[in-house]
């Protein structure tokens, strides 16, 4: 009796070190805090219905990051993390092609702007494989981006000359020296210091991320011009080689939550974000300003040569960049 309770007892261990050996564990590495919207309302949803969808045979472990924003690109590919939340702009010389998405103008909200880059990428981009090394799981752009500062007001054109501003790259840095203003590279994490310290005069910036990266209380002056200045690419990216070794029905569960759903998660989530940014920083004493007349005339002015610039590098990738353009701006929420 005693000999078969204890082949019991390890046929038992047994089968729980097998299942637990069954589940796949992902490591996130997540440079976005752990209050902010994008943590707990994307990621951490995503995460769950990653683990559901695989049922539980995948889990997806959101952590603090391993290394710096920019470098997140290189932690995917190499497999010092597993998943990571990755930003095109900050390392610009390596993507050209998500720079389309992030042209000025062009929508009102993230949601739909989000869904028709999903799709615009995998008609057109995914072929070109910008991206190496990595599975792309989705993409997405922020909410119509706007100009924060903490002392000067913007009435004219003019105001912008001398003004240091806060960039993520890419755009960005285009926009801000196309207004007559000086770039200054740094992640959104860094956004407070650099703001609190007099490092730089403003920042470019969704409305969601001035409180979802809690800044609110540097600003003095938002300018907000329709359809947004600029827009920033996003990514979640998984190591190719963990991808690979995922079973096809693992593979397919992750790609129905990922993708085009994930994407349009994203961009509910800025949207809902982005509404509810504008009273917590008018509660702060920030002034609100939408550009018109001749202001807005010149910043338009300013920033329209960004496509046809971008249409030229994308025809380098071989890809028709004003087609592009035409199916993103269809697909959209217009301002």
């Amino acid at each position: 009796m005693l000999k078969r309770l204890t082949m019991l007892a390890a046929t038992a261990a047994a089968l729980i070190a097998a299942g637990a050996q069954a589940q796949t564990v992902l490591r996130f590495s997540n440079w976005v805090p752990p209050t902010h919207p994008i943590t707990t309302e994307v990621f951490q949803v995503w995460a769950k219905q990653v683990e559901e969808a695989t049922q539980g045979s995948v889990k997806v472990q959101v952590i603090p990051p391993l290394g710096a924003p920019p470098g997140h690109y290189d932690m995917v590919r190499n497999g010092t993390a597993d998943i990571v939340f990755a930003v095109p702009s900050y390392t610009e010389s390596r993507f050209v092609l998500t720079r389309g998405p992030e042209m000025p103008f062009y929508a009102s909200d993230a949601t739909s702007a989000s869904v028709a880059y999903w799709d615009i990428h995998q008609k057109y981009f995914a072929k070109v494989g910008e991206a190496q090394g990595v599975k792309i799981l989705t993409v997405w752009v922020h909410g119509p981006g706007q100009f924060f500062t903490t002392s000067r007001k913007i009435n004219s054109i003019d105001d912008f000359k001398g003004l240091k501003i806060r960039s993520p790259g890419g755009n960005g840095n285009d926009v801000i020296k196309a207004l007559g203003a000086e770039p200054f590279f740094a992640p959104a994490s860094q956004s407070y210091e650099v703001l609190s310290k007099g490092v730089a005069d403003g920042i470019i910036f969704p409305l969601e991320s001035i409180p979802g990266f809690k800044v609110e209380k540097a600003i003095k002056h938002a300018l907000i011009v329709p359809g947004g200045m600029y827009r920033v690419a996003h990514s979640v990216l998984m190591n190719e080689a963990k991808w690979n070794a995922l079973t096809a029905d693992q593979k397919a569960a992750i790609d129905k939550v990922s993708g085009r759903a994930l994407a349009e998660l994203a961009g509910k989530v800025w949207d809902k974000y982005d509404a509810e940014a504008i009273g917590v920083m008018k509660a702060q004493g920030a002034e609100f300003t939408t550009a018109s007349g001749q202001l807005l005339k010149d910043i338009q002015s300013r920033l329209g040569g960004f496509e046809a610039h971008w249409i030229q590098q994308a025809k380098a990738k071989g890809i028709d960049g004003d087609a592009v353009l035409k199916e993103l701006k269809s697909k959209v929420k217009a301002p």
